[in-house]
């Protein structure tokens, strides 16, 4: 579900990505683009193939997958340069602006996929972001893995998260927040060296 209105944002076909979202209009550092919403599933439940990707985490037993005929966050193309970021908010995930992104960027967030394992090969976690900075994965290494569960846990435990039943669709929330606080900003900045 994407919170911008309709005017700063827009779907478009990327080259070798599929689909992305791009800024119409400017959107400011710390805006809250969209919550990650969905029907809620157990990971098992899967279907693996193209689809998978759009899978989200809600915590270790349940999953958030989106209606793929609906805009929404999962538009959010993976990148190792991203100008957006996730920030989980009673259990939800909210895409925002981790910088300033101006009109006609396409918004991209860093999918935070844990360090690849024997479950991963072959892994078709492929990064095609082309920045200078790409690690060609979508995979963090081990020690970044761990400095951004320890962070994210910490922010996300200041909220509690709303209850799921599984087969259901996550509930929107009643008011979401519409900017991230700065600490939260220059915490991933830190971890990350952005």
């Amino acid at each position: 579900m994407i919170l911008l209105t309709k005017d700063y944002w827009e779907i478009k076909t990327t080259k070798e990505k599929g689909r992305g979202l791009f800024a119409k209009k400017n959107i400011t550092k710390g805006t809250v683009i969209g919550d990650y919403i969905g029907k809620v599933i157990h990971p098992w439940e899967a279907i693996v193939d193209e689809e998978n990707f759009y899978l989200m985490y809600y915590h270790d037993t349940a999953a958030i997958t989106p209606d793929l005929n609906k805009p929404g966050v999962h538009l959010l193309n993976h990148s190792c340069v991203p100008n957006a970021w996730l920030y989980v908010y009673k259990g939800h995930t909210l895409a925002f602006a981790l910088n300033n992104i101006a009109k006609g960027e396409e918004l991209t967030i860093p999918y935070l996929l844990p360090p690849i394992d024997e479950f991963c090969k072959p892994c078709l976690h492929i990064c095609k972001c082309k920045n200078l900075g790409c690690n060609g994965t979508m995979h963090l290494s081990k020690e970044q893995y761990n400095s951004w569960q320890k962070f994210n846990q910490s922010w996300a435990k200041q909220t509690k998260r709303a209850k799921v039943s599984f087969g259901k669709d996550l509930s929107v929330l009643k008011t979401y927040p519409k900017i991230i606080s700065a600490d939260y900003i220059k915490g991933v900045n830190q971890i990350f060296k952005m």
